[in-house]
């Protein structure tokens, strides 16, 4: 008969380096955009995650999920106080989305699951006065015909 080993006497300890976390977490979030576009899909509601509020993550797994979701067609830079990047990702509808002080510096960092990302809407207030100036100007132009 032979002998069966079942390991029973010999101690195995788990050791999980940061490098196989960071990308059991990128892993994670990608299930999270995954049911984020879901929800969008489903209901209109956007999703929003926030990459530097998630340390854990590691420079491994920020590259594994920056490299996963690809980089799209559409992308947008918004001058302001310091400078915001958008760049849609392979996946529409999924926007990875950059904030930077005046140095450059990167503020916030974020994964935006919606159909056009917050930042690039007009606000309602500065449309209605866009419309008010622009009726001005035509009102302007009429006059000096």
């Amino acid at each position: 008969m032979a002998h069966v080993n079942t390991f029973a006497n010999i101690p195995i300890n788990v050791v999980i380096t940061s490098q196989s976390s960071g990308l059991t977490i990128a892993m994670t979030l990608l299930h999270e955009i995954q049911a984020m576009l879901k929800t969008l899909l489903d209901t209109g509601q956007n999703g929003i995650l926030d990459l530097r509020a998630l340390p854990a993550l590691g420079e491994d797994g920020y590259q594994f999920l920056k490299e996963k979701l690809g980089q799209g067609e559409v992308s947008a830079r918004i001058q302001s106080f310091g400078h915001s990047e958008i760049q849609e990702t392979a996946y529409s509808g999924i926007w990875w989305i950059v904030h930077y002080n005046q140095d450059d510096g990167i503020l916030t960092e974020l994964v935006e699951v919606n159909f056009l990302p917050e930042l690039l809407k007009s606000p309602k207030d500065d449309v209605m006065f866009s419309q008010i100036n622009l009726s001005k100007l035509l009102h302007e132009l009429t006059i000096k015909k």
